[in-house]
């Protein structure tokens, strides 16, 4: 059995090790005392001759047809003998050298030859054709389109040209690979075998499997997972695949010279990868960046993708002068997608990739449901900005910002439309229900009216698009959006709106209206309880079935000031009652609490200011999607009187 290596500095010193000794013996030799090994023992060296060396590194400059150029960094112990200031003297000096080799990296490494040896010396990266010691080549952001483009000059030229949607089947051909669908594990989404092994496949049927031996040059597909289905499609994971064999060929030769064993290629979905990685992990790592990021820029390339949004756009424009700005770019997006065979969101993330920057308005995804498109003026949002925020994180984010959480807990901006925008009639229609929902104004200009968040988006809180795949050595997610935000008062949008939100002396004429009923409400919370009873028109028992409590303990609350009231118990009672956020934090202060920065105080304040609307199951479960223990209400005082619902 072959031996196994940890690395390729280790091959290459055991395989290579009497050619490599050989090399710098001659060029020792050749040298001769010309060399200056700085010895102040042996001061006339008539004897030098290496004793034993070590591989320290490597870098490979070059790779075409499987012909691999590449340079190890050798680090030699040299042995002079010669006279010395008063008798004949040895010495033992270091000594580093590069040598520079040839070879074939065709199913091991064949045909090596060493073409240079020289004294070491700092050399000048350069980029162009470079590859890291894995033989991963390097790409960078600003090169992302240009590598997509020469996949394609090498693959599917014709893509290039005029827009069109890639074949799979083509492109599969033309890069003489084949796919199978097989029975995978559930994380994982594509295979990529780069060695003959034994795997199950599917049969036609995509019911029953059969055993089949996998030549090189396949990629297996799971058809239960296609790679996220709300980010991608088949497609991707195809193209992905097909990357891997495109550029990461060399960086499976070389795997599979150091170990035997190894066969194929895994990408799995995980929910998360860290940035510390190193050695073999991180050159993983890089290899799914690059997959990820490129296969959208062969499905869609800059040219013919920017020429055929223009023309989709164009002709909407035509067709529908009526719709909003933004409606019309949610129609372009959709028929772009259709047109490339890709998913609505990879569309959106490519127009927006592009210049298209309105597309980041479309789609919009947030807690299970979508929200109309909005526009705003170009230039608005950096590139890592955000409008949209989820729930989650606005709650977060308006508990742990000064700034914003006393523009959002005064009324003065709403949460609507996964948005915190400026609470004025110009922007915000409040219903009888008290829903709230955008003004058709709003939503034309959000960069008039709403705030905005630096952003690091995630599809799920398990999987963050930038890194939502990872692949290993072997031997669509169905989650609704979670963008993840943080808000920035010193950004200048926002401090305008700060600003304006300061100068509006009236917020609207329901919380004037409001704020004359509180000044008028009882001063107890017996009083305040039995009013809040009164206006709402409910009786004990129909407010206990709303609220969970029993009519015997909510008898006793309305008649006797002196029972101890827990946050849970009142929280359930602003429930039962629907009580808008001010008469519900009138309520609770009378009860004699005031709100901490705990994770209960803060997800509870939020629902009294955004979930008025909805009954005591609703506010159970989103305490449960939060993670909170606590459920409402807590009849701690009705349990210690022995008393039922």
């Amino acid at each position: 059995m072959q031996k196994a290596y940890k690395s390729f500095e280790e091959y290459l010193g055991d395989v290579y090790y009497n050619e490599i000794s050989e090399a710098i013996k001659e060029f020792i030799h050749n040298k001769g005392r010309a060399f200056d090994f700085n010895s102040y023992t042996v001061l006339d060296p008539s004897y030098i001759e290496l004793d034993d060396f070590r591989v320290t590194s490597i870098s490979f400059y070059g790779i075409e047809h499987r012909q691999i150029f590449f340079n190890a960094t050798i680090n030699a112990d040299i042995v002079l003998k010669g006279m010395g200031k008063q008798d004949y003297e040895a010495d033992m000096k270091s000594k580093w050298f590069i040598v520079s080799f040839y070879g074939h990296l065709i199913s091991g490494l064949r045909k090596v030859m060493i073409i240079d040896v020289r004294e070491y010396s700092r050399e000048r990266f350069c980029k162009e054709n470079a590859l890291s010691k894995y033989l991963v080549p390097y790409i960078y952001s600003e090169d992302l389109d240009k590598e997509a483009e020469k996949f394609l000059q090498r693959n599917y030229p014709d893509a290039l040209e005029n827009p069109m949607p890639i074949d799979m089947v083509e492109l599969l051909d033309n890069m003489c690979l084949t796919m199978h669908y097989a029975p995978l594990p559930s994380n994982i989404f594509g295979m990529s075998v780069f060695s003959e092994t034994e795997a199950e496949v599917f049969e036609e049927n995509m019911i029953d499997t059969r055993t089949e031996t996998i030549d090189v040059g396949t990629i297996l597909v799971n058809p239960d997972v296609y790679f996220m289905r709300n980010i991608g499609s088949i497609n991707n994971t195809i193209v992905h695949e097909c990357i891997h064999h495109d550029m990461h060929s060399n960086f499976f030769e070389l795997q599979k010279l150091l170990n035997s064993g190894l066969n194929a290629i895994r990408c799995e979905t995980v929910e998360e990868y860290g940035d510390n990685t190193d050695g073999i992990d991180k050159a993983l790592h890089w290899m799914e960046w690059q997959a990820n990021v490129l296969a959208p820029r062969i499905m869609m390339p800059l040219k013919t993708t920017t020429q055929k949004l223009n023309e989709i756009l164009n002709l909407l424009h035509n067709q529908h002068p009526l719709l909003r700005k933004a409606e019309v770019m949610q129609l372009a997006i959709q028929e772009l997608a259709n047109f490339f065979n890709v998913s609505k969101l990879a569309a959106k993330l490519r127009a927006i990739d592009i210049g298209f920057q309105q597309a980041a308005g479309t789609f919009v995804y947030v807690g299970g449901k979508y929200y109309p498109p909005y526009s705003f003026n170009d230039g608005t949002l950096d590139k890592n900005q955000t409008f949209v925020i989820d729930e989650m994180n606005a709650l977060y984010e308006a508990s742990m910002s000064e700034e914003l959480s006393e523009i959002v807990y005064s009324g003065k901006v709403v949460y609507v439309n996964s948005m915190f925008c400026m609470n004025d009639p110009k922007y915000v229609i409040r219903h009888d229900d008290n829903s709230l929902e955008l003004t058709e104004y709003a939503l034309e200009h959000v960069d008039e009216c709403c705030l905005v968040f630096d952003r690091a988006n995630r599809i799920s809180k398990l999987y963050d698009d930038s890194f939502y795949r990872r692949c290993f050595l072997c031997r669509d997610v169905d989650a609704a959006p979670f963008i993840e935000a943080k808000y920035n008062p010193e950004y200048e949008d926002n401090q305008k709106i700060q600003d304006r939100v300061k100068e509006t002396s009236i917020i609207s004429a329901y919380s004037i209206e409001m704020s004359e009923e509180l000044m008028n409400m009882p001063g107890s919370f017996s009083k305040t309880l039995e009013y809040h009873i009164k206006r709402r028109e409910l009786t004990n028992e129909i407010l206990a079935e709303r609220s969970g409590l029993s009519a015997r303990i909510i008898s006793d609350y309305r008649n006797n000031e002196s029972l101890t009231k827990e946050l849970p118990t009142v929280m359930a009672l602003c429930i039962g009652l629907n009580l808008h956020q001010f008469y519900a934090e009138d309520l609770i202060e009378k009860a004699g609490h005031q709100w901490k920065k705990t994770p209960e105080h803060i997800l509870y304040r939020w629902l009294l200011v955004w979930h008025t609307d909805e009954n005591l199951l609703q506010w159970n479960k989103r305490l449960e999607d939060a993670g909170i223990s606590q459920r409402l209400p807590s009849n701690r005082h009705e349990r210690s009187k022995g008393g039922g619902k």
